[in-house]
């Protein structure tokens, strides 16, 4: 795996949580913090998902591909816990590969 690549998208990814500053004062959304940048979101989770494509062969069997793949489109949903998940998630593979 390219090193500098993966540190891009890991400081992106780190840059992109302290957006989570959104809160909604009533109903199921009020205990959550959710980001400001949406269009922020889908592009690096778009370039994030591309690398994966780009540099592991066999993708398509990567479980972390499916599981950014099923945020496609839902980024605006997800909170900050979520996307702390998403972000733990990524750095244990990049840990690991």
């Amino acid at each position: 795996m390219n090193v500098q690549v993966t540190h891009e998208l890991l400081q992106e990814a780190y840059e992109l949580e302290k957006t989570f500053t959104l809160s909604y004062p009533f109903g199921i959304y009020k205990d959550s913090l959710y980001s400001t940048t949406y269009d922020e979101l889908t592009k690096w989770l778009r370039k994030t998902i591309s690398y994966l494509k780009n540099h592991h062969m066999e993708y398509e069997s990567l479980s972390l591909y499916h599981y950014l793949n099923s945020f496609r489109g839902k980024l605006g949903n997800i909170d900050q816990h979520e996307f702390k998940k998403i972000l733990s998630v990524l750095e244990q593979y990049f840990l690991h590969n």
